[in-house]
């Protein structure tokens, strides 16, 4: 487990998946993912065993205080080892949600990728539409470098999806002196 402030992350366990399955087919989170479709519990089986055999796009629970209170869960998306890269989002769960817990998420997710897996960059897309956490992820440090045009379709137009990243340098000198 790693932990930062009263925050911390751990793996999946095949105890955590209907949660998670609920949380994700949940339509304010469905409608803001990438795959719209609902997830059935053979699929999410599937899921599980896909993201507890491949550490480069892999998921964890995030927790407050103790392991068992699951806030949300965190992907890790394509760690490349070779070019310290990888991408990351998180969801934080419903009953979670604007209570200051996606900053401090990204600053423990920071400190383990940065300080722990010696990643040089670690980047993210997040909808136009989803303006809530477009602007938490800037208030954590990232910082907007793109953005993919049209690329994604809801409530019957296109929108962009933004691309974010933040570098070992950023995280060095912007977001490492302020951690707890």
């Amino acid at each position: 487990m790693i932990r930062y402030a009263d925050l911390g992350f751990r793996t999946v366990e095949r105890s955590d998946i209907d949660l998670i399955r609920k949380e994700h087919n949940d339509e304010s989170v469905l409608l803001m993912l990438k795959d719209v479709f609902p997830v059935s519990e053979t699929n999410q089986e599937e899921w599980f065993r896909n993201i507890t055999s491949n550490k480069s796009s892999t998921v964890y629970c995030i927790f407050k205080d103790v392991p068992e209170q699951v806030i949300g869960v965190w992907k890790l998306q394509g760690l490349d080892l070779t070019n310290r890269n990888t991408e990351v989002g998180i969801e934080i769960f419903s009953s979670f949600r604007g209570k200051g817990f996606s900053l401090n998420c990204f600053r423990m997710i920071f400190k383990y990728l940065f300080d722990n897996l010696n990643i040089h960059t670690v980047y993210s897309k997040i909808a136009e539409f989803n303006g809530a956490s477009l602007k938490t992820a800037q208030r954590a440090g990232f910082r907007i470098t793109g953005r993919i045009p049209e690329s994604l379709f809801r409530d019957g137009k296109y929108s962009d999806d933004i691309i974010l990243a933040i570098t070992l340098d950023n995280y060095i000198n912007d977001i490492k002196p302020h951690l707890e």
